[in-house]
């Protein structure tokens, strides 16, 4: 079945549970995406906001750390599971308080909010959201504080965006319940495990702290369009200067798909920010064939020349190795990617040039380019 079919099934499934007399209970999970904030501090590393290396275990053998990635996006629960009686199989089984959904975890966090209904009058709701500093399970208590040391850190996390998601019990992935080796009691219920079947999201950004004190912690939250300092429309026509994220929506560098025509380069690295082509740079042809995600945990070592990506919100961002490190090669552990020292980032310098290199060489021509400027404004043209 398409991935189309699978989404008009599971909106059918919502829209039948919604209207219930007695539905599944209604599950509200948070995602916490503190990536472009922390990307932005040079002294941050994304690679300390996760659950693994806080010493929170994943819930179940048999799951991937994927569970956790991409670094930087933190997953919460506000609710009480009965555990009694269930999941025996767990040495410790009161610390997995645990809900996978998506193939990914939420774990237990003191969590209040109030706020996201959506009123009449026409005005955008600004919901409030709130951190207890009532621990909950003391297994978690060091977690909890380093939470609390990061949001410090990163000045209040004034501008993170916080996605609000919610599903009905039965559509939770099957490894949560009971009948699958789980923790949740499903004897009293049919569960339909789809991973397509949610409510639409909730998206807002932190805007300003209302309160703080030994017991809570407590922020307001604003639409995109209700930021301070955004105007519409957002796009701005620049005649020289492509506005599109790079191998992003619009530009799509380095996708299966032939919008285009031929792609001369098919999405390998090419140029740094101010378009001088890396080949060039380094001497040496860039390696071919099918390149390799950064694991921050692994060991694998790359010669100069070799090239690897970091998927930040399904966008891959592409490094090339300058070489050896005192006679070995770069150790990607020891040397990540965003160390431009060692690497060369494949950046576009988003002009006609950068996307020329791309998408037809260095034709003299931008006939068919999806170049995200517009040429035509320019007094010059």
């Amino acid at each position: 079945m398409s991935i189309n079919a699978n989404i008009q099934n599971a909106s059918k499934k919502i829209s039948s549970e919604v209207n219930l007399f007695n539905p599944s209970c209604l599950i509200t999970l948070y995602e916490f995406d503190l990536r472009d904030y922390a990307l932005s501090r040079d002294d941050y590393s994304l690679s300390q906001l996760n659950f693994l290396s806080a010493g929170i275990p994943s819930p179940y053998a048999g799951l991937s750390v994927s569970i956790d990635q991409p670094y930087g996006i933190l997953r919460f629960h506000n609710l009480t599971i009965n555990l009694e009686n269930v999941a025996p199989n767990l040495s410790n089984y009161k610390l997995f308080n645990q809900i996978i959904w998506q193939g990914k975890r939420y774990i237990p966090f003191p969590i209040y909010t109030e706020g996201f209904e959506i009123k009449s009058r026409g005005t955008l709701p600004k919901p409030k959201i709130s951190f207890s500093n009532q621990i909950q399970n003391e297994e978690y208590e060091n977690y909890f504080k380093q939470i609390k040391n990061a949001i410090k850190s990163l000045d209040d996390i004034i501008g993170v965006k916080i996605t609000r998601k919610r599903t009905f019990l039965k559509y939770l992935d099957a490894i949560n319940f009971k009948s699958n080796g789980g923790i949740i009691n499903d004897d009293n219920f049919q569960i339909d495990p789809d991973p397509y079947a949610e409510l639409p999201s909730d998206i807002y950004y932190i805007d300003r702290k209302l309160r703080e004190n030994r017991y809570i912690l407590e922020y307001e939250l604003s639409s995109i369009l209700d930021l301070e300092n955004i105007k519409l429309p957002l796009r701005t026509m620049y005649s020289d200067n492509c506005s599109f994220e790079y191998r992003g929506e619009g530009c799509e560098y380095s996708t299966s798909s032939n919008i285009y025509g031929t792609r001369k380069n098919g999405g390998a690295p090419i140029a740094d920010s101010i378009g001088n082509l890396i080949s060039t740079t380094l001497g040496v042809a860039l390696s071919a064939g099918v390149p390799e995600e950064w694991n921050p945990t692994g060991n694998n070592t790359y010669a100069k020349g070799k090239w690897i990506f970091v998927d930040i919100k399904g966008i891959k961002y592409y490094f090339v190795s300058k070489g050896d490190v005192a006679g070995n090669p770069v150790n990607a552990t020891a040397y990540p990617p965003f160390n431009k020292n060692y690497w060369i980032p494949d950046q576009c310098s988003k002009t006609i040039k950068g996307c020329r290199l791309r998408f037809i060489g260095n034709q003299n021509t931008i006939q068919g380019l999806p170049f995200g400027g517009f040429p035509a404004t320019s007094k010059y043209t």
